[in-house]
């Protein structure tokens, strides 16, 4: 027997299911201020995301036309594939709570994700005495327990999702430790210095980069600072000239002085403190636009992210 609803009873359901959306949704959370945006859209709310993902790097037309075209809809899957989250190329609630979360320096985790931030996340808590297992790059319920307990610990509200607050709360805790133990003193502001130019080469060298490529060249900068080879500060390491060519295209072209955006300076914050996605790796170069003729004849091969072929 098929039962009809009347429309009373469709806008019943229709409230209670808007309720439930609400209630489902993290505390603090304003998603349902997110418009679904997808091919086609206009208005202020596209030019805002379009704004924003230039900010980060993922929308390199000229400018903002606060139409989705398939421009934006490109942008939005390169900060999808590079932020753990379903690739379709719609700016969803989801998508923009991540992407204008990321502001802030880091974007939201919780139970499912993956990706670098995670294994970043479980290396602090572990440092903390929070997390007892390998990490992964996972986050799973061991990882979620974990920031409960470093979220009680703090007086944080307890949800066991490492929001952008909980992140700064637990990577401030490790940098003071890392600062002065394994840099042997460093001062904050030369840490600061030195992160805010590790930023900017890794934005001028790997801006339309994934955000673990974003990482790989911060790591191969602090592969260099350690090498006996190198200058051994990061600032000499981007400005090393030889025979008179700087060692990195940036320097020479001046895009080393435009402002990073958050994502790379997220990647030089995990290349900074010890973050290693290519290894040892001390060359890196994109074949599309050099030969890397000398790297590829006398360095060894290690791996390829996004453009970039990295050597040892």
């Amino acid at each position: 027997m098929r039962h009809i609803l009347s429309r009373t009873g469709i806008y019943r359901l229709a409230i209670v299911a808007t309720i439930l959306v609400f209630l489902l949704l993290p505390a603090g959370r304003a998603w349902a201020a997110y418009p679904v945006l997808s091919l086609g859209s206009r208005g202020e709310a596209v030019a805002r995301l379009q704004q924003e993902l230039k900010n980060q790097g993922y929308y390199t037309y000229w400018r903002v036309t606060g139409y989705y075209g398939s421009i934006t809809r490109d942008a939005v899957m390169r900060f999808q594939r590079a932020n753990g989250l379903v690739v379709d190329g719609i700016a969803g609630p989801v998508t923009q709570s991540v992407l204008y979360d990321s502001k802030n320096g880091y974007r939201t985790l919780k139970f499912g994700m993956r990706g670098a931030d995670v294994s970043r996340l479980q290396s602090a808590l572990k440092q903390q005495g929070y997390f007892y297992a390998n990490v992964t790059g996972y986050y799973g319920k061991i990882t979620e327990n974990a920031v409960i307990a470093f979220e009680k610990a703090k007086g944080l509200r307890i949800d066991g999702i490492a929001d952008p607050q909980t992140q700064s709360v637990l990577y401030a805790g490790q940098a003071t430790s890392q600062q002065y133990a394994s840099r042997g003193g460093t001062s904050s502001k030369q840490v600061s210095g030195d992160l805010y130019w590790l930023a900017r080469i890794i934005h001028a060298e790997a801006a339309g980069e994934p955000y673990i490529g974003k990482v790989a060249v911060g790591s191969v900068i602090m592969n260099r600072v350690k090498s006996p080879n190198f200058p051994n500060t990061i600032y000499g390491v981007i400005f090393e000239y030889y025979k008179g060519i700087p060692q990195f295209s940036p320097v020479q072209d001046g895009t080393i002085y435009n402002t990073p955006s958050s994502e790379s300076y997220r990647a030089a914050q995990e290349a900074y403190y010890g973050s290693k996605p290519v290894g040892n790796a001390l060359y890196f170069f994109n074949p599309a636009k050099a030969s890397g003729g000398w790297i590829v004849r006398n360095r060894t091969y290690i791996t390829t992210i996004g453009n970039h072929a990295f050597y040892r």
